[in-house]
């Protein structure tokens, strides 16, 4: 048989498949193809993703072209209707005038000021030729010269306004698709004594949010969270500065990654990129399977919750906020698990979403809608919180950005 490939072995002995030169039994084959078919949604759904983000910027792209090329056809029309009625003028003073070329606009700024700058000239070499037919034929040649300059500032002004909106709908296509690549493309993820759920949704076109779940040697599982300060392009540059200082860590120390040193690269990587302009709340828990224990170490983020027979309460871990300063250090904790334990972590875009009448959401009000679901499973827990944020901001819009995961012991 040839080399298999290492994660479709992982896969398999997830299923209980362990020796693959005899076919399992049908029970475990349907869940086998069940999860190969899984696999290939996923990707299906990721480039769907990403084809439909690329169209949507290439039509946006193509009204912005039509949109430019309509505004410049009507001010040509009004170039011409300004050369038509100063030759009218000049028949009426009986002076023979001389002919104006209408120069074709370029769409670069620089050229459209030359072209200005020529047709000015012609305009005022009529004002001065029809200078001795009266004060009247001056001052209406001069309030000609006026609107004429008035339409070349506002030409130039539409020049770059639209080529700066392109511009910029272009990046935030680009980092939005990005960015949507920096969180986890399945909502929920399936560990041997763990199941994960999260939802990520931004108040602009790309947030500052983030949120992962990554596999370690020994069966181990990271979950991470973060909330970059404010929202759009610079918070989302600073979300991949946190996500690619993550994926070194666990490449280069994964044997031996522990909560305290992933935040401390990550702390390096945000103060190097920010310059303390911005900073990252983050927690970061790593699930040891083998003791059933979780290590927790937090950056300046809200406490998560931990629901357990009915009961909640907050898993207090302190820290600095990441790329507050140049050396940080962090303490974990350890929390013994139990199944059937649930847990909540979330940024407060959740607890400080407001309502039409500017009330927030608040910290109780999570928490007991955790409390009031935690037997439910992941999946429900997410999707209640998620419908109760939703309801009770009603028509507002997102102030900032909303992420939570949901973990459920089992």
């Amino acid at each position: 048989m040839s080399e298999i490939d290492p994660l479709l072995v992982r896969q398999l002995k997830r299923l209980g498949i362990t020796e693959l030169d005899e076919p399992p039994d049908r029970d475990t084959w349907q869940k086998a193809l069940a999860r190969i078919s899984d696999h290939y949604r996923h990707v299906a759904e990721d480039r769907g993703l990403l084809t439909r983000s690329l169209e949507l910027s290439t039509t946006e792209m193509s009204q912005l072209h039509e949109q430019l090329a309509a505004e410049r056809d009507r001010l040509k029309g009004v170039i011409s209707a300004v050369g038509d009625a100063l030759n009218v003028f000049h028949d009426v003073a009986s002076t023979r005038p001389e002919p104006a070329s209408t120069h074709e606009l370029t769409g670069t700024i620089t050229v459209a000021k030359r072209q200005f700058a020529a047709k000015l000239g012609e305009i005022l070499a009529v004002s001065a030729s029809m200078s001795s037919g009266g004060g009247d034929a001056s001052e209406v040649i001069n309030d000609i010269r006026v609107n004429f300059l008035h339409l070349a500032d506002r030409l130039v002004q539409l020049l770059y306004d639209t080529a700066e909106k392109a511009s910029l709908k272009k990046q935030l296509e680009v980092a939005r698709a990005v960015q949507q690549m920096l969180v986890p493309s399945e909502d929920v993820h399936d560990r041997s004594f763990l199941r994960i759920a999260g939802h990520f949704q931004p108040a602009a076109e790309c947030g500052g949010d983030w949120w992962a779940v990554h596999d370690l040697p020994g069966d181990r599982v990271l979950t991470v969270i973060g909330d970059v300060t404010g929202h759009g392009i610079s918070s989302a540059i600073i979300t991949g500065a946190a996500k690619a200082a993550c994926d070194l860590a666990r490449t280069f120390s994964s044997e031996r990654l522990t909560v305290t040193q992933l935040l401390r690269i990550m702390n390096c990587s945000i103060y190097e990129a920010a310059k303390q302009k911005f900073m990252m709340t983050c927690t970061a828990s790593i699930f040891e399977p083998s003791s059933r224990t979780m290590s927790i170490a937090n950056a300046g983020h809200p406490f998560p919750y931990i629901a357990r027979k009915g009961s909640v309460r907050q898993i207090a871990a302190q820290g600095s906020p990441l790329g507050a300063a140049a050396n940080t250090d962090y303490q974990a904790q350890t929390v013994q698990l139990q199944p059937g334990d649930a847990l909540l972590w979330f940024t407060d875009g959740i607890t400080e979403c407001e309502n039409e009448a500017q009330e927030p959401f608040t910290d109780k009000r999570l928490r007991a809608l955790f409390q009031e679901l935690a037997a439910a499973g992941p999946e429900r827990i997410r999707d209640a919180i998620v419908t109760a944020i939703e309801d009770y901001r009603g028509g507002r819009a997102l102030d900032d950005d909303v992420t939570l995961v949901v973990a459920a012991v089992q």
